[in-house]
């Protein structure tokens, strides 16, 4: 009695099943990103004298390796300012991913099912 085992096609199955993951968390990361950026702007703080550091928040992802990484920033010279001086009263980043980041992983578990 003899057992033959072809992997050929268990190995192809589980490449595709990996591009589309990959696929599948990049279109994820790019809608978490820009939920994020939508409440930054939404939310943020401070009151607007001429707009820029409203519009120039910004979100991004990009693959670090197997990690999609979602990324909130300021555009503007001041913005750590912002969010580092006067007690953080007009930090907008760190709440922004305290708020969105909960959201983001209960989603990714909807994805991962």
């Amino acid at each position: 009695m003899s057992f033959k085992f072809d992997a050929n096609n268990l190995i192809k199955g589980l490449a595709e099943r990996e591009i589309k993951t990959r696929a599948a968390l990049g279109l994820y990361a790019d809608t978490v990103a820009k939920k994020m950026e939508t409440h930054a702007k939404s939310n943020k703080p401070w009151v607007d004298r001429t707009g820029r550091a409203k519009q120039s928040l910004n979100s991004s992802w990009k693959w670090v390796g197997d990690v999609a990484r979602v990324e909130l920033s300021h555009g503007v010279h001041y913005g750590i300012y912002l969010e580092l001086c006067n007690e953080k009263k007009y930090a907008i980043i760190k709440p922004t991913i305290d708020i969105i980041s909960p959201q983001a992983i209960r989603g990714l578990n909807k994805i991962l099912k």
